[in-house]
């Protein structure tokens, strides 16, 4: 709709279909588990110095941001919202989109109080109902890929590679020959790196004369793509807490954290606007100015193709594919989960992954003092993530989000090699573009009450679980 104003023609877009509801939404169901997952500093360092030194066999991790009366009152405010919405929501495909997505964040808060209570069977199970299972054919090929290596050191003149590589090979697994998607090919990189810079090009602004940058000039390089994405309402933090060092952003609370400590050299700078701001946040912003306000926060189980999405871009912007991303994440979880027939505990997956690392920093000519320390503590920060939110001492009970980055990013190249138009889509909100129902969904009426249907089968089921 437009109307005249001083001889000029102001653009009113359509009410979004879902105007009436977001707000309440985004106040009842903002929250992301895994930020109640982080620990006490201090009281983690004790656990891994423990850990390290032999003194516990696996750590007890602190979770104190887990509050259970905030919990039980967000999982009241979201029982009442999709009741409502049930009984009363006319159009069938904004119901059904909103019964899914509160569907999930419900899990996701029933998860956290089995956190609370220590019910690992339970956590599980709404694990699995949020982020789903491993694939075993992914972890099959990151397996074996990983075993290709260390076979290729066996015969290394280096007496510790050689070593090092016979140790990794008598702890990892051995799996069949996968059916797996393909790496993209030279074609397909090159059309997603020319469309990743039509669309995104705009937003990096690096200063020339530096080859490394800090975290502050990290926050004003993300800052200044703000700026480009026309928003005001986000902002770009250092985080001064020591334990971490990825940077992050904080969908609840609208906000990119940058570790203090963190460091980015110049060439690797612009994969990580495209990443965090170009994608994480631009989905954010664009899904909330849409037709369809959810997809600002996502559409359930969205997660995978927001971060199939941000790592597809890195990839692309440096014209290289050579393995998905996501390969630590989906081991650790796949080794937890046992997909090998044998679940393991954290100590069990915290030494195939020290054994991992610590060949992969010999072979990059690292010294083996410095090799190992290095090692301990990426193995250490990786079982953390993958064990978070349980008791470490469960084989078979992790928390599976991490599979996200390496399934999502197959995904997304799969969508790229056999629809590449969908990549102009890909911003428009936070949904996955492999995902089927996601994009029934976005053609909106044109989905009909028996399509969704099908696509119900035991969720309800399983929630009340």
């Amino acid at each position: 709709m437009s109307e005249k104003l001083s001889g000029e023609t102001t653009y009113f877009p359509p009410q979004a279909y879902d105007e009436h509801l977001y707000e309440t939404f985004a106040d009842a169901a903002s929250l992301q588990s895994y930020e109640y997952l982080n620990g006490n500093p201090e009281y983690r360092k004790e656990q891994k110095d423990k850990f390290l030194s032999g003194d516990i066999q696996n750590p007890r991790l602190d979770y104190p941001d887990i509050d259970l009366a905030k919990l039980t009152q967000a999982e009241s405010d979201l029982l009442s919202m999709k009741q409502h919405i049930i009984a009363n929501e006319q159009n069938e495909v904004v119901k059904q989109t909103y019964r899914w997505r509160l569907n999930e964040k419900i899990a996701e808060v029933r998860m956290l109080k089995a956190v609370a209570s220590e019910d690992m069977s339970r956590f599980k199970r709404y694990c699995d109902f949020i982020y789903g299972k491993p694939s075993p054919d992914i972890f099959a090929y990151t397996v074996n890929s990983i075993r290709t290596k260390a076979e290729a050191s066996i015969n290394s003149e280096d007496e510790t590679i050689n070593r090092i590589a016979s140790d990794l090979l008598k702890l990892l697994p051995v799996m069949n020959e996968p059916q797996i998607t393909e790496l993209p090919d030279g074609s397909v990189i090159n059309y997603a790196h020319k469309q990743t810079l039509k669309e995104m090009g705009n937003l990096i602004n690096i200063p020339e004369e530096v080859s490394k940058l800090d975290a502050a000039q990290i926050q004003e390089a993300f800052e200044s793509a703000l700026q480009q994405i026309g928003d005001t309402d986000w902002r770009v933090a250092i985080d001064e807490q020591t334990s971490r060092t990825a940077v992050s952003v904080n969908q609840e609370e609208m906000k990119v954290n940058i570790p203090q400590s963190r460091s980015v050299a110049k060439a690797k700078l612009a994969g990580l606007i495209v990443h965090e701001i170009g994608t994480h946040v631009a989905r954010r912003v664009n899904g909330e100015r849409s037709r369809l306000k959810l997809l600002g926060l996502g559409l359930d189980r969205y997660e995978a193709g927001d971060e199939g999405v941000a790592t597809m871009r890195e990839q692309a912007l440096a014209n290289n594919a050579d393995d998905f991303s996501g390969l630590d994440g989906h081991l650790a979880i796949g080794l937890a989960r046992g997909l090998d027939g044998q679940p393991r505990d954290f100590r069990q997956v915290y030494e195939v992954l020290e054994k991992y690392y610590l060949l992969n920093n010999l072979t990059k000519g690292k010294e083996l003092d410095e090799a190992l320390v290095k090692a301990q503590n990426t193995a250490w920060n990786r079982s953390v993530r993958t064990f978070r939110g349980t008791n470490c001492k469960t084989p078979g009970v992790c928390f599976t989000k991490d599979i996200i980055y390496r399934e999502g990013n197959m995904g997304v190249w799969d969508v790229i090699r056999n629809n590449p138009e969908e990549m102009i889509h890909f911003n428009i909100g936070k949904y996955d573009p492999s995902n089927v129902r996601h994009l029934w969904i976005l053609e909106q009426l044109g989905i009909t009450e028996k399509d969704l249907s099908q696509f119900e089968e035991e969720e309800e089921e399983e929630l009340e679980y």
